[in-house]
């Protein structure tokens, strides 16, 4: 029995023994294909996208996905340093290339590569390369033991029979090892019975099912999850709207999202395009940009952000916008283009709506300012299309007039443009009739209808089918025709055209036909203007002919006046010859200004004919086609012409007149009713008894004027008061007559009494002159006055014309009101405050006083503003400007520039410079003390305070813009003391700003002319190594020498040439690390930059610093980031975000002058920090000062509690090293061990002192 039980026991123990074994590797099979199975997939994909982007991210995946341990630094970083060359071999084999060259390059590369099984992902995609493979079999059969291990360790044999096959192994050797590996436990069980045996192969074939069955599950679980992964990443796409495009550049194709494809309206095939193919959708008139654009982008790598139209397949324009990326291959070339294209039209559409709009609202004011100031019809036209095309934007603008001819043509009056419009318009033949073919066009129906109508697309209009190819030719893509109407009936049309395709908003045409009623409003205005000076001439004119000489002198006057009155091209008066019924003989006549000769005239011709058969005649147009064969009219390029009877007392014709006109007549009453009283005074010459009826005619005939008429005599009583006098001062004539002209003058006495000297010194007088009512009320009148002479030519009586003209100066105050004050505080705006400074300069300062200008700005106003909302801080501002008011006199001015800006402007101080000064410091604090009181606000107290900068004038020649920058230097001086200050301006204050003019117009330059140097202070240990360095800029100036960075930093925050400047210390920097980390002996080495504020904050940082680590191959653990606690202020979030994202690259951060800011453990113990640096504010009497040595110690402890290094600077004595070391700081920096250095000089510096050391550790040896 014992026999028996001892081969039991034996074959149990074997059995376990063997089955311990097998379920190793079985474990280990296991582990290795569910490792494999998880990372082949996303290992592949992860290595060749790090490989067309050189991502570190991708990388870092990659090396996740093929289980690299974390550990294994080594594996890492050799991985890392291979994938350039990996990079090449692999772009040879997508192109199908077959160079032997890359392949020796990889045999080369897999010599030194120890982890020769982490390709295997690689590898199995180069397999079928037969030539690489024999390329590879001599260096796979060096590597063999060791790849046979880690398969074996990490994988089943299934799997590494596909890694041998990949590599060309002989599966026999694999064999032979997996078989060795198991040899040990095979020997246990050598002399156990058959029954064993038998029982473990059951066992085998038992755990190979179970294990088979687990495999194939999870690998069905593996593709699974990579289905819903790729499932959602498509969602994700989807769900973005924008359409996707890759370009491989050099093989020229392009493949496009479904997005994309739905955007050009292309059926999505999932072909590859090629980019001409691309580029045919882009519009013809953006192609050019846009290849501009790809080229910069390919040839500097620049960001790429572009906004253009396309077109569709059907034809739809749309504005998309474009960003784009590129990949750059190991030469630097772009080998891939990567981007999105986003659908902007809508916004870009709702973006020209708004900018159309504010145009048009603008368009709107300044032609309501062209209105009140145009003192000609065609000024006003030729401003308001200046307008349209200055300020509106459209690219052609012009104002047609509705002519009441047989074929109703539109007559082009004014336009504005480009100097081909001019041709354009020449051809142009536009009419309103509604039966001209010319007249069926969107000008003459809006003229018809008297409503606005838009073409926002000419190019497909019929509507302009006669105009359609002019333009085309001219660039004009779409119109908006306002018609010209006012209450009177039809003025004509104001025309835009754009050179896009419109859509006008709601908004925009509402305001474009309040802009064509002010239009028309302006023109009748201007018509109704000059008509009233065409009557006050005409009557003028007759009361210079009531007083002219008789005889030839009279009539030759007679003659002019008659044509200037009536805007004629020509005057004629004619008597009929006593005896010669036939004949009437021209006594006088006037062409174009010149008097002609005379003549005698056949009256049997029609037009005298005419005359005689009825007292007038009048054809108001085309009177050549009436009188075709008289000579005289169409010799004169008549268009119009009246004629008159002059009749003695008794009705008998003794004479005529007659006028002739090159344009159609319009206001025929007011010509016939002037005519009249011409007609009148020349037949009463023509027969002097019938003189006194005739100027009982003419005096009836004034009262007809719609302006008053007041005749008084020499002693200013009056004479004659007409009915619109009555109408106009609410005096009856008979209530006035006799009475002085003085006492219906209400506060123009001066004017007055100016006015009566010049009109006896010219005869004429013109101005202004406020007058009272008998109601009690003022009116301002334009009054006009001549002197009448008597026979003798001695002064008879002043004969005057008043036009009332209250409203037009209502409104010119109310312009002036909007133009010249800030509508919020009432207060004069810039404008005026100038305008007053400008004319206190030239006038008022002339050395017997002074001025002075104070600049007032409140503190702390945003924040206020802010806070309560911007209608709570306009009342701030109304209360503010109210107290600034109170305190200065009323010949003073306080003026709003803008904001919270005010400015007070001292007039009348004393010429004594300190006595003056002493004045405007008293004014300066009592507005001080007023501001500084506590604000009432809808029930919230609030208190404020201000600012003030103050500089004095006399009759230097300073000139405004020279003071506001003086008293605004001053403020800014107050507000930099700590506010709720006031400063005086200074001579040496101007020579700051001088000079730091003059220093930021060198430091622009300075970059360009590499006047910058980096300057590095070396960084010590305990044991006197040199650890690093930290770069310090200086600034070699051509003629300031060395400029210290504490000189201009500052400067080039505020003007933002710190982000190039940073940049270029940034990659100056990453240059020299490289180049130190290329010896073994400064590859140790670290190097620390200060990185400023709004440097950090830039949106490129980070994407900036990786790129110089990128293209100087510096390793970025020796790049160590100096950052002040300022940057903790705002935002805290982003900014850990950015160290984060950079910190995973490998960069170190040290907080430097830590303890002189915004300390907080908060923030300190969430950022990714490296080390803090102990000021050397605080090392500097860190031996006699006990707060400064208990901070150091209190840094240096929160450091080690905090897993942080520290470092001390500014270390310059034995002393304060030893007190640091004694406390735990181990690292130093300052002029104990070095003074900055130049680059050869601390390359000098490190190997002298790496010399010093090594001697002193052989000594310390010996």
């Amino acid at each position: 029995m014992a026999w028996p039980l001892a081969v039991s026991a034996a074959l149990l123990v074997g059995l376990a023994a063997f089955s311990m074994d097998i379920l190793s590797s079985v474990r280990g099979f296991v582990v290795g294909e569910s490792i494999y199975s998880k990372a082949q997939n996303a290992a592949v994909g992860h290595l060749l996208q790090y490989i067309d982007t050189r991502d570190p991210a991708q990388f870092k995946a990659y090396s996740d996905a093929i289980a690299i341990p974390q550990g294994d630094r080594t594996a890492r970083l050799e991985l890392e340093k291979a994938m350039p060359d990996m990079a090449v071999v692999y772009q040879a084999f997508l192109q199908g290339e077959n160079h032997p060259d890359d392949y020796n390059g990889m045999v080369s590369l897999f010599r030194n590569f120890r982890h020769f099984y982490l390709m295997a992902p690689v590898i199995s995609f180069w397999a079928e390369a037969d030539s690489l493979v024999k390329a590879l079999d001599a260096e796979a059969q060096l590597l063999q033991k060791e790849t046979i291990a880690g398969a074996y360790d990490a994988m089943s044999s299934q799997l590494a029979r596909a890694r041998i096959k990949a590599i060309n192994l002989p599966m026999h050797e694999l064999e032979s090892n997996f078989s060795a590996g198991l040899g040990e436990a095979s020997r246990k069980i050598q002399h156990l019975l058959l029954l064993g045996i038998v029982l473990m192969g059951a066992l085998l074939i038992a755990v190979g099912s179970i294990i088979s069955r687990s495999i194939l599950s999870k690998i069905k679980r593996v593709h699974h999850a990579l289905s819903i992964s790729e499932e959602r990443l498509h969602l994700a796409i989807q769900s973005t709207g924008d359409g996707l495009w890759d370009w491989d550049i050099e093989a020229n194709s392009m493949h496009c999202s479904s997005r994309l494809m739905a955007l050009l309206e292309q059926v999505d095939d999932g072909a590859l395009y090629s980019s001409r193919h691309f580029f045919q959708y882009i519009h013809p008139h953006d192609q050019e940009g846009v290849r501009g654009a790809i080229k910069n982008h390919l040839h500097d790598n620049a960001s790429f952000d572009l906004e253009f139209r396309i077109l569709s397949l059907s034809g739809n324009l749309r504005w998309v916008r474009l960003r784009a990326r590129s990949t750059l291959n190991s030469l630097g070339n772009a080998t891939r283009m990567t981007g999105a294209i986003v659908d902007v039209t809508e916004r870009k559409k709702a973006d020209r709506e708004l900018t159309r709009s504010n145009r048009a609202l603008k368009m709107l004011s300044r032609c309501s300012e062209a209105v009140i100031r145009a003192e000609s019809e065609r000024e006003l036209l030729s401003q308001i299309c200046r307008l349209a095309v200055d300020i509106g934007g459209y690219r052609m603008a012009w104002v047609g007039y509705a002519q009441f001819d047989l074929r109703r043509t539109i007559t082009i009056e004014s336009y504005a443009g480009i100097d081909n419009d001019a041709a354009f318009l020449s051809k142009l033949k536009i009419s309103w009739s509604e039966d001209d073919p010319f007249g069926c066009g969107p000008a003459g129906r809006a003229v018809r209808s008297g409503l606005p109508i838009v073409i926002e697309d000419m190019s497909h209009d019929q509507r302009i089918a006669p105009w359609l190819l002019e333009t085309q030719l001219h660039g004009y893509l779409s119109g908006i025709y306002l018609p010209l109407h006012d209450k009177d009936g039809i003025l004509g049309v104001l025309t835009l055209y754009s050179e896009e395709i419109m859509v006008v908003s709601t908004d925009e045409i509402n305001l474009l036909k309040e802009l064509a009623r002010d239009l028309a409003f302006g023109i009748k205005s201007i018509r109704a203007q000059q008509h009233q000076h065409q009557i006050q001439s005409a009557v003028l004119k007759i009361a210079a002919g009531v007083s002219a000489s008789t005889g030839q002198d009279f009539f030759e006057q007679v003659a002019r006046n008659m044509a200037e009155a009536l805007g004629a091209s020509a005057g004629f008066v004619a008597r009929l010859m006593p005896g010669k019924p036939v004949v009437a003989r021209v006594l006088a006549g006037v062409s174009d200004g010149v008097v002609t000769e005379n003549f005698d005239y056949m009256i049997h011709d029609a037009q005298v004919e005419e005359v005689l058969a009825a007292d007038k005649f009048l054809v108001s147009n085309e009177v050549a086609m009436d009188f075709s064969q008289s000579p005289f009219l169409t010799g004169l390029g008549t268009q119009a012409a009246i004629g008159w009877r002059l009749d003695n007392s008794a009705g008998h014709a003794i004479g005529l007149l007659f006028i002739l006109f090159r344009a159609p007549l319009e206001k025929l009453d007011f010509i016939t009713s002037t005519l009249q009283i011409f007609a009148a005074r020349v037949a009463s010459e023509l027969e002097r008894e019938e003189t006194d009826a005739r100027m009982r005619d003419q005096a009836s005939l004034l009262d007809k004027a719609q302006d008053a008429i007041i005749v008084r005599g020499m002693d200013h009583r009056i004479l004659f008061w007409n009915k619109s006098a009555e109408r106009l001062y609410g005096w009856t004539q008979a209530e006035v007559l006799g009475v002085p002209m003085e006492d219906f003058i209400s506060d123009s006495t001066l004017i007055f009494e100016d006015a009566k000297n010049k009109i006896m010194d010219s005869g004429e007088w013109s101005g202004e002159i406020t007058k009272r009512c008998k109601s009690g009320d003022t009116l301002t009148v334009e009054s006009r006055w001549t002197l009448v002479r008597d026979d003798d030519g001695q002064p008879h009586s002043i004969f005057a014309i008043d036009t009332d003209i209250t409203q037009r100066k209502a409104s010119e105050l109310e312009i002036q009101q909007l133009a010249f004050y800030d509508q919020l505080t009432l207060l004069p705006n810039r404008l005026l405050l100038i305008s007053r400074l400008e004319h206190a300069l030239a006038t008022h300062i002339r050395g017997q006083s002074s001025g002075a200008l104070l600049f007032i700005d409140l503190d702390n106003f945003k924040s206020i503003n802010d806070t309560l909302g911007h209608d709570k801080g306009d009342l701030l501002l109304q209360q503010a400007a109210s107290r600034i008011t109170t305190c200065v006199r009323t010949s003073d001015t306080v003026a709003r520039l803008g904001g919270d800006e005010f400015v007070v402007m001292l007039l009348g101080l004393d010429a004594d410079p300190g006595a003056a000064v002493s004045q405007a410091k008293a004014i300066g604090e009592k507005i001080l003390s007023m501001l500084s009181k506590p604000y009432h606000i809808a029930g919230i107290e609030r208190h404020g305070t201000a600012s003030i900068g103050i500089t004095q004038f006399s009759d230097q020649q300073d000139t405004v813009g020279d003071l506001l920058k003086q008293a605004d230097l001053a403020m800014y001086q107050g507000k930099a003391s700590g506010r709720n200050a006031m400063r005086f301006f200074d001579v040496e204050m101007q020579a700051v700003v001088t000079n730091r003019a003059a220093m930021e117009n060198d430091l622009r330059r300075a970059l360009p002319r590499q006047e910058f140097v980096l300057y590095f202070q070396p960084q010590m240990d305990e044991d006197s190594l040199v650890t690093g360095a930290e770069g310090l800029l200086r600034w070699d100036h051509p003629e300031r020498g060395l400029v210290q960075p504490a000189e201009f930093i500052s400067l080039a925050e505020e003007t933002g040439l710190i982000l190039p400047l940073g940049q270029w210390v940034l990659e100056t920097a990453c240059a020299q690390l490289a180049i130190w980390g290329k010896q073994p002996a400064t590859a140790r080495l670290t190097l620390a930059v200060n990185v400023s504020i709004r440097q950090f904050r830039h949106a490129n940082f980070v994407d900036m610093l990786i790129g110089a680590l990128d293209s100087s191959g510096a390793n970025p653990r020796r790049l160590k980031l100096e950052i002040t606690e300022s940057l903790m202020v705002d935002n805290m979030d982003a900014t850990i975000a950015k160290m984060t994202a950079l910190k995973n690259c490998g960069v170190c951060f040290s907080l430097d002058d830590f303890g002189t800011g915004y300390s907080s453990l908060y923030y300190l113990k969430r950022l990714p920090l490296d080390q803090l640096k102990i000021d050397q504010s605080f090392v500097k009497d860190i031996i006699t000062n006990p707060n400064d040595a208990a901070i150091a110690r209190t840094i240096v402890a929160l450091a080690q509690s905090l897993g942080f290094a520290v470092i001390a600077e500014g270390v310059e004595t034995e002393a304060q090293r030893d007190f640091l070391a004694r406390n735990g700081c181990h690292a130093y920096q300052g002029y104990l061990f070095s003074k900055p250095l130049l680059v050869a000089d601390f390359d000098q510096f490190f190997q002298a002192h790496h010399l010093q050391t090594d001697h002193q550790k052989t000594l310390e040896n010996l």
